[in-house]
């Protein structure tokens, strides 16, 4: 198990394409994608494999960018669905549903993958 703060962000490596990012993600348990990565850091990658409609939480509709991604959590891979859209790095059920997390109390996350 890892310990992870700030709460509740992963620290992530995600190769899409020929690119690789590496940040802090937020853990969206109501995204049932598996990364959103902000529409700005899109620039220079191939074509998407679709432009798809989205519906926010908000119920506000927007299309994002889809490709596939490999993502690093800790020791463990996964092949998602990775979305260009918004401004902040996200991670969804697509990964989060293949790990155990714990939220402890907003202090932090407990991870077992």
């Amino acid at each position: 198990m890892t310990i992870h703060r700030p709460y509740p962000y992963l620290a992530f490596r995600c190769r899409v394409s020929d690119r690789t990012f590496e940040e802090l993600a937020y853990v969206d348990t109501g995204f049932s994608g598996g990364m959103v990565i902000p529409e700005s850091e899109r620039k220079g990658l191939s074509e998407p494999l679709a432009y798809i409609p989205i519906e926010l939480g908000d119920a506000s509709h927007t299309i994002g960018a889809e490709y596939v991604g490999n993502v690093l959590i800790g020791e463990s891979e996964f092949q998602v669905t990775v979305l260009f859209l918004g401004g902040e790095y996200l991670i969804g059920r697509e990964i989060i549903d293949q790990m155990r997390i714990c939220f402890h109390h907003g202090q932090y996350l407990e991870i077992e993958t």
